[in-house]
């Protein structure tokens, strides 16, 4: 298999240093069947509560999975310059190694990023069984989405279909598919810690994630800490994206995650689809959620305003804090990464990890 092979690479990539015994340590994950009476509640608590949940019983079958690692394993495994000739510099879309972004982001990993459209992934130019196995997985996945914006509004009390019609019923909207491989880490076991993936939150409405069997994602709790997430490749996890919180006016909450480079020897690869609408679609707090005499905490923009701004960002940095209608509190750093938000007369704080 072909790794990201320049040694002096590993300098640049940031450690993560985090209490080892926080590592290890489990943490319940919340899990909603999709196919289950109550599913709606389940994944509207998960939202309120974490902001990330895992999804059970979705109906999409194991193969389309595998047929998808396989591909992109062959794919990730040939020399980097057959990889940039197929798919292109990452300018955003297309091969990318390390470099996340354009603005200093760096990471332990390579990977694709696709943009999709009329329920396909445009990659003619990937090996045939690749692009085959994309596109039958993001129709698949697309659905899934779909599927949980439903329930997500079924469980705000708004109509059903209000959410999907953001991402699924425009024309124009800003679906994108991102495959990351992380190689194991080249460091000697328990040297680690290699940044894979920063920290951040996704900015669309919602993205749906599947990886292999091979830990290192982990998501931030409410109170700070950093829990890993114990890999589930028959499952697929739903995060909330920044988008999603200004839309309930942080009923639902985006939560920051990252990758850690794996230890041993196996690579962790990760598919994540990204569910974004249109760029001239609104993004405020919807009336139907407001209470009467509740103010909204963010003023209105677009997606493709935020999109914009977004692409200006570290991946760390607070992207929503310009949207916010409120002072910052003296004590707030100007790049605070957690905002207090209080809504309905309560107030919720979430506290600030620093990671270096």
């Amino acid at each position: 298999m072909v790794a990201i092979t320049a040694p002096s690479s590993i300098d640049q990539i940031p450690p993560m240093r985090y209490p080892k015994a926080n590592a290890g340590q489990p943490i319940a994950i919340p899990s909603v069947d999709l196919s289950a009476p109550g599913a709606a509640t389940a994944v509207a608590d998960a939202c309120r509560s974490v902001g990330f949940f895992r999804a059970t019983n979705h109906g999409v079958p194991a193969g389309l999975a595998e047929a998808l690692e396989a591909g992109a394993m062959a794919f990730f495994a040939l020399p980097t310059q057959d990889k940039l000739d197929m798919s292109g510099a990452a300018r955003p879309f297309g091969y990318g190694s390390k470099s996340i972004g354009s603005n200093g982001d760096v990471g332990w990993l390579e990977y694709l990023l696709l943009s999709v459209g009329s329920n396909s992934v445009p990659s003619s130019s990937l090996p045939p069984s690749l692009r085959m196995a994309l596109e039958e997985y993001t129709a698949a996945v697309r659905e899934v989405g779909g599927r949980v914006l439903e329930l997500m509004a079924e469980g705000l009390g708004l109509d059903r279909a209000l959410l999907r019609r953001m991402v699924a019923g425009r024309e124009g909207s800003d679906e994108m598919v991102r495959v990351n491989h992380y190689p194991p880490c080249p460091l000697a076991p328990g040297d680690c810690g290699l940044t894979g993936f920063g920290e951040h939150t996704d900015p669309q409405i919602i993205s749906v994630l599947w990886s292999n069997c091979t830990a290192g994602f982990q998501i931030k709790l409410r109170d700070g800490r950093w829990a890993p997430v114990p890999p589930d490749p028959e499952s697929f996890f739903v995060n909330v994206g920044d988008s999603l919180q200004v839309l309930t006016n942080g009923r639902f909450r985006s939560v920051k995650h990252r990758v850690v480079a794996p230890e041993g020897t196996q690579s962790r690869l990760s598919v994540i689809y990204f569910g974004g609408p249109a760029p001239s679609q609104r993004i405020a707090p919807l009336p139907q959620v407001m209470l009467e005499g509740e103010q909204s905490l963010y003023r209105e923009f677009t997606w493709g305003e935020y999109k914009r701004a977004s692409y200006k960002t570290r991946l760390g940095d607070y992207r929503l804090g310009p949207f916010e209608l409120r002072a910052k509190l003296p004590s707030e750093p100007a790049n605070s990464a957690d905002p207090q938000l209080c809504n309905s007369g309560t107030c919720m704080q979430q506290q600030v990890a620093q990671v270096y």
